[in-house]
C-alpha cells in the first residue's frame, strides 16, 4: 500500500504546478490587460491631438488669411489713389488723390501692431503717426493708446535688428533641400506607424492653410479694380523674433523690396487657442517651435503658425488609468475558484485517507471479533464431539457458551449489514404510530437477558399513554444496541442498575439508556458515532465490538426523522437519549 507521505507529496507537487501556472497566466493577462489599456488611451490621446489640430489651424486661417489681404499700400499713413475723375470726368493727375490706411483704426484683435521696414531697415507703422496728420486725416484714435503703440514700435524696432526678418522670410521661402516631413518619416525605417501618420496629418494641414490662404488673397483682390491689383500680395509667414510672435512678407512698394507684417498678441492668442480645444485636451499648452520646426515632431505642429502643441494629462486619461476593468474581477472570481477547488481535493483526500484509514481499522476489528466466537465454536465443538465432556452440567454450560457467542457474532453481523443496507441507501423507515410502554414492554425481556448476562439489573420507567411516530423495529434495534454497549462498558460497576426511562422535551419523546459505569472519555465522544473508528488494538483493550453499533443506532434514528445523542450522566455513567417525534 502506498505511504500517506507519498500521495500528500504528489498531491502537493500538482497544487503547486497549478498554481505556479494560474500565477503565470495572472500576471501575463494583467500585464496584457494594462498594455491594452494603455494603447488604447494612447490611440484616444493621439486621434483628440489630430482634432484639436485641426481645430487650432481652422481657427487661424482667417487670421493669416486677413492679414495676407492687407494691401501693401495700407501700411503707409496715406496712399495715392489711382483711377480717380475730376468734376469734367476727366483722369486727376497721380498724386493729387491719397487716403487714408485702414490700419490707422488700430490693430485688429489678437494683433499688437503692424510693421513696415524698408531697405534701409528703417521701421515704421501704420499706428504710430503725428497727431497732427491724424487730425488733418479727420481719423480717430486708435482703440490702444498712443504711447503704448509707440513702446510696441520701439520693442518691434529692436527685435528685428536690422535685416533679420528678411533673411528669415527668405529663409522660409526657399525650398527645403531634406523634403518635406512626410518623405523625411518615410525615409527612417525606424519609425513607427504613429509618427508617419502624425507627418501625413501636418502635410494634409499645410496644404489646407496655403490654400485657404490663397484662396482668401485671390478673392480679396478679385474685388478691387485692375489698377489696385498691380502689386501682387505674398503670403504672410509666422516665424519667432526673439519672444514676439512675427506674421511678415517680402513685397514691391515703388520699386523697392520691403517687409511688412505684424506682432501677434501671442498670450492672449494662446489663452484664447487653449479655450477652443479644452473639450478635448483639458491640459493642453501650447509652446513656441523655435528653429527648423520642421526637423521633428511634425505631429504636435500647427500647420498656420510655428507653434506645437503639448497635449499634456487630462483628467479622463488620469480616470481611465485608475479605472479597474473586468480583468480583475474575472481573474478574483478564477481565484477563488482554484482556491475552492484545492481546498476540495484536499479535504477530498483527507476524507478518502481518513475512511481507508477506518475501513482498514474495521477490517482488522472484524477480524478479530470473528476469530474469538469461532476459536470458541471449533474449540467446544471438538470437545463436544470427542465425548471429552461427559458431565451433563458441564455440557449444558457448553452449550450455553456456545449460545451466546453464536448470538454476539449474529448481533455483529447484523449490525454490519443493517449499515450496509443504510449506505446503498435503503429506502426510509415506515413510520407509524406506536406506544411507547407497549413497545418496550415486548422488548423488556430481551433487554434484560442481555443485562443480566453482564451481571445489570435492568430498570425500566416508561409512562402509558405516550405514542411516538416510528418504526418499531428499527427503535428495537437501536435500543438493543444501547443496553449492549451498557452491558460491555458497565459491567462490574458498583452500581448494577442499567437504567430505561422516558423523558419529553415539547414534542419530542426521548428514550434514555443511562447506566453507571466509567463513562466515555472526551478524546472517545469527539469519535462516538463515526463509523470503523475503532482499531484492532483498541478493541483488544475494550470491550468486544468493532465501533460500527453507535453510528448504525444514529443512522436509524435519523432515518426515523428522530437523533441520538450522548451526554455524560449527573450520577456518573454514560446516558444515550434516542428523541423520536410524537403522534
Amino acid at each position: 500500500m502506498i505511504r500517506s507521505w507519498r500521495i500528500w507529496l504528489a498531491v502537493s507537487a500538482c497544487l503547486a504546478l497549478a498554481l505556479a501556472g494560474v500565477v503565470w497566466l495572472s500576471v501575463f493577462a494583467l500585464r496584457l490587460d494594462r498594455a491594452d489599456r494603455q494603447a488604447r488611451m494612447s490611440a484616444a490621446r493621439e486621434e483628440n491631438v489630430r482634432l484639436a489640430l485641426w481645430r487650432l489651424d481652422s481657427e487661424l486661417l482667417p487670421l493669416v488669411a486677413r492679414e495676407s489681404a492687407v494691401p501693401a499700400e495700407a501700411y503707409a499713413a496715406v496712399a495715392p489713389v489711382p483711377g480717380l475723375l475730376d468734376a469734367r470726368n476727366a483722369p486727376l493727375p497721380e498724386g493729387q488723390a491719397w487716403i487714408a490706411s485702414p490700419l490707422l483704426s488700430g490693430p485688429p484683435e489678437h494683433v499688437l501692431l503692424h510693421f513696415q521696414v524698408d531697405s534701409a531697415g528703417n521701421v515704421s507703422s501704420p499706428q504710430v503717426i503725428e497727431a497732427s496728420l491724424r487730425a488733418s486725416l479727420g481719423v480717430a484714435p486708435p482703440r490702444v493708446a498712443e504711447e503704448v503703440l509707440r513702446a510696441r514700435l520701439e520693442h518691434v524696432s529692436r527685435q528685428l535688428g536690422g535685416l533679420r526678418l528678411r533673411e528669415a522670410l527668405a529663409t522660409r521661402d526657399a525650398p527645403a533641400s531634406k523634403g518635406s516631413p512626410l518623405s523625411r518619416v518615410q525615409s527612417k525605417l525606424s519609425s513607427s506607424f504613429q509618427e508617419l501618420k502624425n507627418a501625413s496629418e501636418y502635410d494634409a494641414r499645410s496644404r489646407s492653410a496655403r490654400q485657404a490662404a490663397n484662396q482668401n488673397v485671390v478673392a480679396y483682390q478679385a474685388q478691387e479694380p485692375s489698377a489696385a491689383r498691380a502689386n501682387p500680395r505674398a503670403e504672410m509667414r509666422a516665424l519667432w523674433v526673439g519672444d514676439a510672435l512675427l506674421l511678415g512678407r517680402l513685397v514691391q512698394v515703388d520699386g523697392q523690396e520691403v517687409l511688412q507684417g505684424c506682432w501677434l498678441d501671442w498670450p492672449g492668442l494662446s489663452r484664447w487657442l487653449q479655450g477652443r480645444v479644452e473639450d478635448l485636451l483639458p491640459g493642453a499648452t501650447l509652446e513656441p517651435a523655435r528653429g527648423d520646426v520642421t526637423a521633428t515632431g511634425e505631429g504636435r505642429l500647427l500647420a498656420a503658425l510655428p507653434v506645437r502643441l503639448v497635449p499634456g494629462s487630462t483628467s479622463a486619461e488620469e480616470g481611465s488609468s485608475g479605472a479597474l476593468s473586468s480583468l480583475p474581477l474575472v481573474l478574483t472570481v478564477a481565484w477563488s475558484g482554484v482556491a475552492l477547488a484545492g481546498v476540495a481535493v484536499v479535504a477530498l483526500l483527507v476524507g478518502v485517507m481518513a475512511l481507508s484509514e477506518r475501513r482498514g481499522a474495521f477490517v482488522s476489528a472484524v477480524t478479530h471479533e470473528l476469530r474469538t466466537p469461532l476459536t470458541t465454536f471449533r474449540m467446544y465443538t471438538e470437545m463436544l464431539s470427542a465425548g471429552m465432556v461427559p458431565d451433563a452440567a458441564r455440557r449444558q454450560e457448553y452449550f450455553d457458551i456456545l449460545h451466546r457467542e453464536a448470538e454476539r457474532l449474529s448481533h455483529l453481523v447484523e449490525n454490519v449489514l443493517a449499515y450496509a443496507r443504510i449506505e446503498r441507501g435503503r429506502a426510509p423507515a415506515r413510520l407509524e404510530p406506536v406506544a411507547v410502554d407497549a413497545l418496550v414492554s415486548r422488548m423488556e425481556p430481551r433487554l434484560a437477558e442481555r443485562a443480566l448476562q453482564a451481571g445489570l439489573m435492568l430498570s425500566v420507567d416508561i409512562p402509558p399513554d405516550v405514542t411516538v411516530m416510528t418504526d418499531p423495529s428499527a427503535v428495537e434495534q437501536v435500543l438493543f444496541n444501547l443496553v449492549d454497549n451498557a452491558s460491555k462498558y458497565a459491567a462490574g460497576a458498583s452500581d448494577t442498575r442499567l437504567h430505561l426511562e422516558l423523558e419529553r422535551r415539547g414534542r419530542r419523546v426521548g428514550l434514555v439508556v443511562r447506566d453507571h459505569g466509567p463513562g466515555v472519555d472526551p478524546a472517545t465522544a469527539r469519535k462516538l458515532f463515526e463509523p470503523f473508528s475503532k482499531s484492532v488494538q483498541a478493541a483488544a483493550r475494550s470491550a468486544p465490538g468493532v465501533g460500527l453499533g453507535l453510528a448504525l443506532c444514529r443512522q436509524l434514528a435519523r432515518s426515523m426523522r428522530g437523533e441520538l445523542r450522548y451526554a455524560p450522566a449527573r450520577e456518573g455513567g454514560a446516558r444515550f437519549v434516542l428523541w423520536l417525534p410524537t403522534a
